[in-house]
């Protein structure tokens, strides 16, 4: 009878566990844009249950719906283990009959955020290098429903506000962290953790145990080993609870979102936000405006509060004449004018020495040092002769005071001071615009343009530049 009972309920987590990841995943794929050749799949493949489960899954799933399917896994090297762990996945993705990659990474600089954070940043970007290499739009992970609850928990102790606690979407872009291209879907967040360990016993799932996830050094594991046990004695089935909650939060994330999308298209002038319009919403419509617009603008992590009461303060209250610049998130934030502006953080100073290039014909040519791209086109009326431009010695440096230039062959040269002043570029990017100096004759100057003396030839090549976050 025990038995019987034992084997119903076995049954029972085997039907559970393929129904919802059967329906997460459709819904899933309803959501990314599929192009011919047909999507292709890959799992996340660390070795242990919950990723041994989800590999099992897709793997059926796949074969049935004739879908490509790889087992990519990350060899961190951080355990003694670490090379026994990706014999175990490659022995049992072959089983299965799933084309397995691996590749190996290395912590290099981890103090600052700590192991945990320092070995996702990896993982992730190695998955997605993976994911690019195989052409594979969409990557799963194994995140379940006790997952979701940790994470709503850490969000919580760390003061987060509604994004945070929404815990883990379905599917999203892991903020970035695969490359941008790659999506990421979790497939299994609502199947709890012991739903998942019935599944692998009644299938004899093999797999293998980190033995970090024991260590409650980290945080991760403190809550799973400590603290969500003595919730769950006082409150039971607190993982599904929290995790509901989750998906509440989210919702509510997603009309803060709409709220400030209607509040962007009111106050945006191009990339950038008008100041006067901003004046005309409270302070909680403004910080939840500058949260969205950050993100837009490709903030890698987003503002906390006391960051946008310094941004509004310093920024919105400034005087109309001034020009104060701020960096945090991970950008380079200024007004100009009655504009606040975002742009990538300067992570050095300008170039103080020249750079000489050689122009072969081509249509752009990166230049990091500078931070940006010098671009050439044919000339609708008069440029730089092709033949002298590649014969000559083109060299690229910062400004030294005195120069002038000759935008208009009908008018007088000028001080590049004076044609600043009067331009609509804001002090802090123009010492991040270089000089051209063709054999030691100043042909452009990047924000302003050709030199008029210099582009005499019809039809002839002209210069022009693209900054870093100038699109």
């Amino acid at each position: 009878m025990e038995s019987s009972r034992k084997s119903l309920q076995l049954t029972k987590a085997i039907d559970s566990v393929t129904a919802s990841f059967e329906r997460a995943l459709e819904a899933i794929l309803a959501r990314v844009v599929v192009s011919d050749p047909p999507i292709a799949i890959a799992i996340a493949y660390s070795g242990g249950l919950d990723s041994s489960v989800l590999l099992h899954l897709a793997t059926q799933y796949c074969q049935h719906h004739a879908i490509p399917l790889y087992a990519f896994h990350v060899h961190h090297g951080l355990s003694p283990n670490a090379d026994a762990w990706l014999k175990h996945c490659e022995q049992q993705a072959a089983a299965l009959g799933v084309p397995f990659k691996a590749v190996r990474v290395q912590l290099s600089d981890h103090a600052e955020d700590g192991v945990e954070q320092a070995a996702r940043v990896a993982r992730y970007a190695a998955l997605g290098e993976l994911c690019r290499a195989h052409r594979v739009p969409l990557l799963l992970t194994a995140h379940h429903q006790d997952d979701q609850a940790e994470t709503v928990l850490l969000q919580l102790f760390r003061g987060a506000g509604l994004r945070g606690l929404g815990g883990m979407l379905d599917l999203h872009d892991a903020d970035g962290l695969t490359g941008g291209d790659v999506l990421v879907g979790r497939p299994l967040l609502e199947c709890s953790r012991k739903v998942l360990e019935q599944f692998a016993s009644a299938l004899d799932i093999a797999h293998v145990r980190d033995e970090s996830n024991i260590d409650t050094r980290y945080r991760r594991n403190a809550i799973r080993q400590q603290i969500m046990p003595l919730i769950e004695h006082t409150y039971p089935g607190m993982a599904a609870t929290v995790a509901r909650s989750s998906q509440h939060w989210q919702s509510a994330q997603l009309l803060v979102d709409e709220l400030a999308l209607i509040d962007l298209t009111a106050c945006a002038e191009g990339d950038a936000l008008r100041i006067d319009a901003m004046a005309t919403l409270s302070t909680h419509r403004i910080d939840n405006l500058l949260r969205f617009w950050l993100q837009q603008q490709g903030a890698p992590y987003a503002p906390s509060s006391a960051q946008l009461t310094q941004l509004r303060t310093q920024m919105l209250a400034a005087r109309s004449d001034a020009q104060p610049a701020l960096e945090l998130c991970g950008m380079r934030l200024q007004r100009h004018a009655s504009l606040l502006v975002a742009l990538p953080k300067r992570c050095a100073s300008p170039p103080s020495e020249p750079l000489v290039i050689q122009w072969q014909g081509e249509r752009a040519i990166d230049i990091p040092a500078w931070q940006g791209t010098l671009l050439f086109a044919q000339a609708q009326a008069r440029g730089i002769c092709p033949q002298r431009l590649q014969s000559s010695e083109l060299t690229l440096q910062p400004r030294s005071g005195g120069e002038r230039l000759k935008p208009d062959p009908a008018r007088p040269s000028r001080t590049l001071k004076n044609l600043f002043q009067e331009s609509a570029l804001p002090a802090q990017q123009r010492p991040w615009l270089p000089l051209a100096y063709l054999d030691g004759q100043l042909a452009f100057a990047a924000g302003l343009g050709m030199d008029a003396r210099v582009a005499d030839a019809p039809g002839g090549v002209t210069m022009h530049w693209r900054g870093e976050g100038s699109g």
